[in-house]
């Protein structure tokens, strides 16, 4: 049985409207002008790029380290409440919501964004949801396992009794780390192939169309 239903934010129940390869751009820049090179760099994602960059400035000059970590996500938040003043909730995900609350099936949201942006988009998201964890409220962020399995503990069930729902591969990943079923929606910039490629034991459309189908795992 199915008994709880996370789902990731942006691409999977709002619009995904972050330019990220320009928050890359300002991040790197402001990386090399703290005598980082690119080239160096070994972490793909933004935020673990700024945490690699912080750790080589600790080595270096400690007493900067968190001065350029500080800054570095304040950019981050500015581009992210920026792009969410132009986005919205897909259309019948609120419904769906309702419908998972309604069956007794506990719903957690989880995002790599930050807790006002997803606010700015999704006002009234704690009545919708049983938890939220935005990166804010985590020490690491998906795909590291400890983002989900600290939703999981929250909601008092066991990866095998969940399901994990996103729309780019690294959703697929953190739930396969701790032992969950996982949905990919084709709502984000991610394919279906490669979405299966990653795991994903589901695809669907969007994020609408999960109540029908923990109906049909459930039944």
């Amino acid at each position: 049985m199915i008994k709880a239903v996370v789902l990731d934010f942006d691409g999977t129940l709002a619009v995904l409207n972050i330019d990220f390869s320009a928050m890359t751009k300002k991040i790197l820049s402001f990386i090399e002008e703290h005598g980082i090179s690119r080239e160096s760099l070994r972490e793909r994602y933004i935020l673990e790029t700024i945490d690699e960059a912080s750790s080589i400035l600790l080595r270096r000059e400690g007493s900067l380290a968190e001065q350029f970590r500080e800054k570095a996500h304040k950019m981050l938040r500015e581009k992210e409440l920026e792009a969410a003043s132009q986005s919205r909730l897909f259309p019948g995900v609120e419904s769906m919501l309702r419908k998972l609350r309604i069956a007794g099936v506990k719903v957690g949201i989880i995002t790599r964004n930050c807790d006002g942006a997803v606010r700015r988009i999704f006002p009234h998201i704690g009545s919708l949801c049983d938890a939220f964890l935005p990166r804010d409220s985590v020490k690491r962020v998906k795909p590291d396992p400890h983002h989900l399995a600290t939703l999981l503990d929250i909601l008092r069930v066991s990866g095998n009794d969940a399901i994990m729902v996103g729309d780019h591969p690294m959703d697929i990943l953190a739930g396969k780390r701790v032992g969950m079923r996982t949905v990919g929606v084709l709502t984000g910039r991610t394919t279906r192939d490669e979405l299966l490629e990653t795991g994903a034991d589901y695809v669907l459309e969007s994020a609408s169309q999960v109540t029908s189908l923990i109906e049909r795992l459930n039944r």
